[in-house]
């Protein structure tokens, strides 16, 4: 889409990120990383109260508000007559972020009936350029949440990725085939991210194949799939399948549940966007999930045994989820979970 002043032309989807700049470096150019973050955090916040879990016809008044002023905040941003191409690229994102709001901001009297919808049509546009916008501030050391709309389908496809790779693990596998089918889906997934780094036509296909379940930064980032599969491959090298099992268990319920809860009731911000709720709906879900589990696979464990070992695991789970920014929870959640189960397991012996 096009915009107002010239700028750098964008990058194409995935591409190679350059290395990350200290803002030290750009000193010159200190306040406009600092306006660049406020700016992005308001308009993450925004965004957030925009979330179909979360929205309120009646609050459309003063979101228009906000964005218009995000807008002009957008244009306002001033920048050095020296300023490096990385910096032309994050105000390039937000005057094409400042055109989409101007070109699709829903009119100001609207049919009843027609309000939700129209603004929930912006934010569906607003999320994309808003991760691209983060992606483009991450190299002058400015660094903004990602966005994760609420998605009932990767809610439930992630539920079930859990307890089907359990099934495969503690059912259908014969022993000693778990490390080669990890390893296996693990190097698909892999070449799969390399593949799509250099073909714009296959990461398109994915993105496609797999939008219900796909946030959309996942078009330039590694996805979440990817690191699922590394995960299991780290759990299966374990070769403890106790400590696997509740891992599994942990990541599997703890993580949509705690999108659930957080997004529809969360109101006591923690960090990195996420909230007390949902971060307690995390521990008693994942605990929930990896005792019931236990009851399945080790009904010869006693009850006190399976709930002490499922909150060594869900705790630590919660806590990765709450604090990991640079590391998917895919892969941190369940490794969290694992230590923590194993810690336990030490001192229960």
């Amino acid at each position: 889409m096009g915009h107002s002043g010239a700028h750098a032309p964008r990058v194409a989807c995935l591409t190679n990120p350059e290395p990350v700049v200290s803002a030290r470096s750009l000193a010159i150019d200190r306040p406009f990383t600092v306006s660049s973050e406020s700016i992005a955090s308001q308009l993450y916040d925004v965004l957030r109260r925009m979330d179909p879990a979360k929205w309120r016809d009646e609050g459309a008044p003063a979101i228009r508000v906000e964005l218009l002023s995000l807008q002009a905040s957008m244009r306002a941003l001033e920048i050095s007559p020296t300023a490096e191409q990385r910096v032309l690229d994050v105000r390039g994102r937000f005057l094409d972020l400042a055109q989409l709001i101007e070109q699709r901001m829903p009119a100001l009297e609207l049919p009843r009936e027609r309000i939700r919808a129209a603004w929930q049509e912006l934010r569906r546009e607003l999320v994309p350029a808003y991760e691209k916008l983060a992606q483009s501030l991450a190299p002058i050391d400015v660094r903004v949440p990602s966005l994760r709309p609420t998605n009932y389908a990767r809610n439930v496809y992630h539920f079930m990725s859990g307890m089907v790779v359990i099934a495969l693990l503690r059912v259908i596998l014969p022993e000693g085939w778990p490390v080669w089918v990890a390893l296996g889906f693990a190097g698909l997934a892999w070449t799969v991210e390399l593949l799509r780094r250099r073909a714009t036509w296959l990461n398109v296909l994915m993105m496609t194949l797999f939008r219900p379940f796909a946030h959309p930064h996942e078009a330039w980032r590694i996805n979440s799939a990817t690191w699922f599969t590394t995960a299991i491959l780290g759990l299966a090298l374990l070769d403890n399948v106790l400590v696997t099992t509740i891992a599994l268990a942990v990541l599997a319920a703890g993580d949509p549940v705690a999108a659930l809860i957080g997004r529809r009731f969360g109101r006591t911000r923690l960090a990195n966007g996420r909230s007390l709720e949902g971060t307690l709906a995390f521990v008693v879900a994942a605990a929930a999930c990896a005792t019931g589990v236990l009851q399945v696979f080790h009904a010869e464990m006693g009850l006190g045994r399976m709930i002490v070992l499922a909150l060594a695991g869900a705790i630590p789970g919660a806590v990765a989820e709450l604090l990991t920014r640079r590391v998917d929870d895919n892969l941190a959640i369940p490794w969290s979970a694992a230590a923590g189960v194993l810690a336990a397991s030490a001192l229960l012996t």
